[in-house]
């Protein structure tokens, strides 16, 4: 299965749990409103829940995905690119500070300097995007 394949069931998931998730929301207010069923509203909300819970692990495979295409994608194909992009596609916004521990932390070293480079040369090729002093997948 390609990666785009992979990439639209994820959205498609993603964008159904979505419309679950509002519409157990619908009910439960209508529900709590008419103050008839006590115990649905508990079991909706319960439903509710248990079904946020897959919402988390489908957003870290689209990210996932996201930075496989890119890593495919980017000019650049060395070891720090990969690390940087995977450790956010998995671990969410990242700091300098924090890409650099991580890094160290797979590779036995790395320069501050170093990092924060290759991190606005993936800005300038918009494979990351800046948000405040966090770096994001786009």
């Amino acid at each position: 299965m390609a990666l785009s394949d992979v990439e639209g069931s994820l959205n498609s998931l993603n964008q159904k749990l979505d419309w679950i998730i509002n519409r157990l929301n619908y009910l439960e207010n209508v529900l709590t409103e008419s103050q008839q069923y006590p115990e649905v509203v508990d079991f909706l909300q319960s439903l509710k829940l248990g079904t946020a819970l897959y919402g988390e692990p489908l957003k870290t495979l689209n990210r996932i995905v996201s930075a496989r295409k890119l890593i495919d994608s980017t000019a650049q194909k060395d070891e720090i690119t990969k690390i940087i992009l995977n450790y956010i596609a998995v671990k969410g916004p990242k700091n300098i500070s924090e890409l650099t521990r991580e890094i160290k932390r797979q590779r036995g070293k790395a320069s501050r300097t170093t990092i924060r480079n290759r991190v606005t040369q993936l800005v300038k090729a918009s494979n990351l995007l800046k948000d405040g002093n966090r770096y994001c997948l786009p």
